[in-house]
């Protein structure tokens, strides 16, 4: 009892027991109806032929019994004809007036007539005439019983085979494959591969479910290896980020140190330059120390460079934004550009546009634009032999959320930059190859600050080469949200 309760509880075998019982309910009823329709025709036949019987047997003793006024012989030969299942309903009409009616008189359909005759000196003397109505009621209630013993039957044993399907199911498939469940749910907290196993006799050939079971095994020895491999690589890669937070906090150190200890005596010695060339010497001590100074001045540049690029990739650069007068800011601009200009000797003029219908004020954080604008004016002066440096501020589209943006163009009338220069010019450590550049020393990172400072405010900084500035060469294209610079300009 136990095991059939079980398979009784089995869903996958229920669920295949009513599958069976539909398909074989279908069949059943397409066999019984055919095998019905053959009854109905095999009956119906049977029913037509009492006409051709009555014909043959009951119409010339029908007419004798007529003709010598035998009516008790009439009514016998009729009541034989009633009695046949098929035949509702017998009228006999006899010329001499004489009416015979036996059975349902309402029952009118299917209706056969025999014409009764006796032959006088070689003609037929109509004498009366027989009616037979024959009814198809007792066909079809024969029909439906037939119905009902075929169904019946037929679902008992549908039932009865579905159920021995059901136990069948259960032991040869079933149980085994609650078995392999049962075997996989109490292997989840092992750390080994599974050997599943089938409680069942070995067979010389696997079927379905050995393979299975093989095949679950088999993923279980791979999965086992790779959660190895996966934990090993995971602790190696635990491992190596504990190593780089340990190597980047010694860099954050050693840079730290750095900038102390280098800054202090690199500002001592451009003290001591700047008090050379101050003191009472020979004009060409006076000029060492300003060559030394300068040498010093650049040696501080690239450390600064260096350092900030360090505070950029640790995330430790901080945006203050504040009220900032642009028109002020831009004459500030243009007069660290005049001194770019004149510490590299060159006749460049500098000019300064700034737009009207720009606000007055915008909030930013001015120290972070002016480096990346003094940078831009400084590689321009650098690159740019003679001509014009023009600063440019007005306003830009609106950016996402519908924040405000300025445009900051710094343009110049230098030798230009390629394609392929222009697309590698905001990469680190990289100077363009071109022989202005090797006249100045400098780490390329310049670009790459000021690129990565403008993405921290929200912006970004292009290059175009040649410029959409008439006359000039090329122009670095700085556009960064500011704060309400719609409110600001109202």
């Amino acid at each position: 009892m136990t095991f059939v309760r079980r398979a009784l509880r089995d869903r996958l075998g229920l669920r295949l027991v009513v599958m069976t019982l539909l398909v074989s309910t279908v069949f059943s009823a397409f066999a019984a109806g055919i095998q019905l329709y053959l009854s109905y025709q095999r009956q119906v036949g049977a029913a037509f032929q009492i006409v051709d019987r009555v014909s043959a047997t009951s119409v010339d003793p029908l007419q004798n019994a007529l003709w010598q006024f035998d009516f008790d012989q009439v009514d016998i030969i009729l009541r034989g004809i009633q009695s046949d299942p098929a035949v509702a309903h017998v009228q006999l009409q006899s010329t001499t007036g004489h009416m015979f009616e036996y059975g349902d008189p309402e029952y009118t359909e299917r209706r056969n007539e025999f014409d009764l005759v006796r032959d006088l000196n070689g003609l037929n003397e109509p004498i009366g005439t027989l009616t037979i109505y024959l009814s198809l009621d007792s066909i079809w209630a024969d029909l439906w019983a037939q119905f009902f013993a075929l169904v019946g039957t037929n679902l008992i044993k549908a039932y009865l085979v579905a159920f021995a399907l059901l136990l069948l199911y259960y032991w040869t498939v079933t149980r085994h494959l609650t078995d392999v469940v049962r075997q996989v749910d109490a292997s989840k907290s092992r750390a080994t591969a599974l050997d599943l196993t089938l409680d069942r006799s070995p067979r010389h050939r696997t079927d379905a479910i050995d393979r299975i079971v093989l095949a679950l095994n088999d993923m279980s020895r791979r999965l086992t290896q790779q959660i190895d491999t996966l934990e090993n690589e995971v602790s190696q890669r635990k491992k190596a980020e504990r190593d780089a937070v340990a190597a980047s906090m010694a860099r954050k150190r050693f840079l730290a140190n750095m900038s102390h200890e280098v800054r202090t005596p690199l500002n001592a010695m451009m003290g001591l330059f700047q008090l050379i060339e101050m003191s009472d010497v020979p004009e060409r001590q006076k000029q060492q120390a300003a060559t030394g100074l300068e040498a010093a001045q650049v040696l501080l540049a690239q450390l600064t460079n260096v350092l900030e690029v360090s505070r950029l990739e640790a995330n430790a650069v901080k945006l203050h934004p504040k009220e900032t007068n642009l028109a002020a800011i831009a004459q500030q601009w243009c007069d660290t550009a005049n001194g770019s200009v004149k510490r590299y000797g060159k006749e460049i003029e500098v000019k300064v546009a700034v737009a009207d219908d720009l606000p007055e004020t915008v909030c930013m954080d001015n120290k972070r634009v002016s480096q990346i604008v003094h940078n831009l004016c400084d590689n321009a002066a650098k690159f740019t032999t003679s001509g014009t440096m023009l600063i440019d501020l007005r306003r830009g589209q609106h950016g996402e959320g519908h924040r405000g943006m300025i445009e900051i163009s710094v343009s110049d009338t230098g030798p230009g930059l390629s394609p392929e220069d222009a697309g590698n010019v905001f990469e680190r450590f990289l100077q363009v190859d071109d022989s202005l550049t090797r006249r100045y020393s400098g780490t390329g990172l310049g670009l790459s600050i000021s690129s990565d400072l403008a993405k921290l405010m929200g912006g970004h900084l292009e290059v175009a080469s040649p410029s959409h500035y008439l006359n000039y060469t090329t122009t670095f294209t700085l556009r960064i949200p500011t704060q309400d610079i719609e409110e600001a300009a109202a």
